[in-house]
């Protein structure tokens, strides 16, 4: 096992809350537990927080299949396969640290806007945009999902869990093969990513199991909380760790 038995501890149970929050509000997963795990080890970032995800994602879209809408999605599919050949182009040239904290800027700019009165709709260019910078910072940074969340934040909870856990399933499948074709994925991020997988499945579970409980957590502010949280922490990683 790459890490001791007392940090893989704490890896395991932060990767069973991330997945219970992802299942509950969409996103959340490399949101939350990126910022701790990285700390632990730098080789959880991007590959193997980006395989939990999509994981995750093929779980979410099995359960909530009734409420997904393949067209809409599709857009932001679209726009995520130029993003995600960028940023493997970016992982080549720029610092990843730089890279991280401009992204990280940017999605806390976006959800300050978003609650100015300016509401961002599910449209075709609105998707395929979302789709683009969320193929960029999910290849580069392992998160993705702070764009295409924002384009979905005032839906109903079950066409949120359901539209980006199709998203998150192919757009991360897309990522993951890209890191593996350009040697950036690495036999140590494998191995660091395969006894956690139990951990998503608890996670999910949980967010099953407790439905009725979750179901009526208002969607926005979730998104919102964890966005920016999750955002200053990598802030805070990238300038002084």
């Amino acid at each position: 096992m790459p890490l001791p038995y007392d940090l893989f501890f704490i890896v395991f149970i932060t990767v069973i809350i991330a997945a219970l929050i992802q299942s509950v509000s969409g996103i959340g997963l490399a949101l939350f537990a990126a910022p701790l795990l990285v700390l632990i080890d730098r080789d959880f970032l991007p590959g193997p927080i980006l395989t939990l995800g999509f994981c995750l994602s093929g779980l979410m879209t099995l359960h909530y299949r009734h409420s997904l809408n393949f067209r809409t999605i599709s857009m932001a599919l679209y726009g995520r396969v130029p993003g995600s050949l960028i940023g493997i182009v970016l992982l080549i040239f720029i610092p990843q640290r730089f890279i991280s904290l401009c992204f990280a800027i940017l999605i806390i700019l976006s959800v300050v806007i978003s609650y100015h009165h300016f509401t961002v709709r599910p449209s075709n260019r609105n998707l395929f945009a979302a789709g683009f910078l969320s193929g960029l910072m999910g290849t580069t940074t392992s998160i993705g999902g702070p764009p295409i969340a924002l384009i979905y934040q005032n839906c109903q909870g079950n066409i949120v869990r359901a539209q980006l856990g199709f998203y998150f399933l192919i757009g991360t499948g897309m990522s993951i093969i890209l890191l593996f074709l350009s040697e950036n994925y690495s036999r140590k991020q494998v191995e660091l990513v395969l006894p956690l997988l139990p951990a998503i499945i608890i996670g999910f579970s949980a967010s099953v199991i407790f439905k009725r409980k979750l179901i009526n957590i208002p969607i926005k502010p979730l998104i919102a909380v964890i966005s920016i949280t999750s955002c200053l922490a990598i802030c805070y990683r990238e300038l002084f760790v």
